[in-house]
């Protein structure tokens, strides 16, 4: 890459967006304002999401008229569609923005097979994570998280319900 892309040049957010980084499946959705696309860490699951600003931002209160009216709606079809895609019985929104500073929420699906509890299932991701890293247990290959990623950019263009 010639130019690094706008916000700061550590920010891995904005690298993904101009395309510098892959992420398994490519972009699930672009409106101009909000960026979708799966996890690009190693470890994760196939439907673990990352809804992003599409420009620099690193704070809730920077966002445009437009990129707030448009956040809510983004997140419940993309809830909506994940619920289906995955089979999921939750699907835990958050937003830390502390590790890269670049306003994303992550989706994170819990299964049945999964613990239930949004501490008790960090936990279990981060010891599975670790497992896997290990080799100790099998990683869901890129592929099967691409896959993932069509089935759900398919299910988005095809609107609610």
């Amino acid at each position: 890459m010639t130019t690094p892309p706008p916000g700061p040049t550590g920010c891995s957010a904005c690298w993904e967006i101009a395309g510098e980084i892959s992420v398994p499946g490519g972009v699930i959705h672009d409106d101009g304002l909000w960026f979708v696309s799966h996890h690009t860490g190693a470890y994760t699951d196939p439907g673990e999401l990352i809804v992003k600003t599409r420009r620099h931002c690193e704070s809730l209160g920077e966002l445009t008229d437009r990129e707030a009216q448009a956040l809510g709606p983004l997140l419940h079809a993309t809830v909506v569609v994940l619920e289906r895609v995955v089979t999921a019985e939750r699907i835990y929104a958050v937003s830390f923005n502390e590790r890269v500073r670049h306003v994303h929420f992550l989706l994170l699906p819990r299964t049945a097979a999964m613990p239930r509890g949004h501490v008790v299932s960090d936990i279990y991701r981060r010891s599975r994570a670790l497992l896997r890293k290990l080799g100790l247990t099998t990683n869901p290959a890129a592929e099967e998280r691409a896959a993932v990623a069509a089935r759900i950019r398919q299910e988005l263009g095809r609107g609610p319900g």
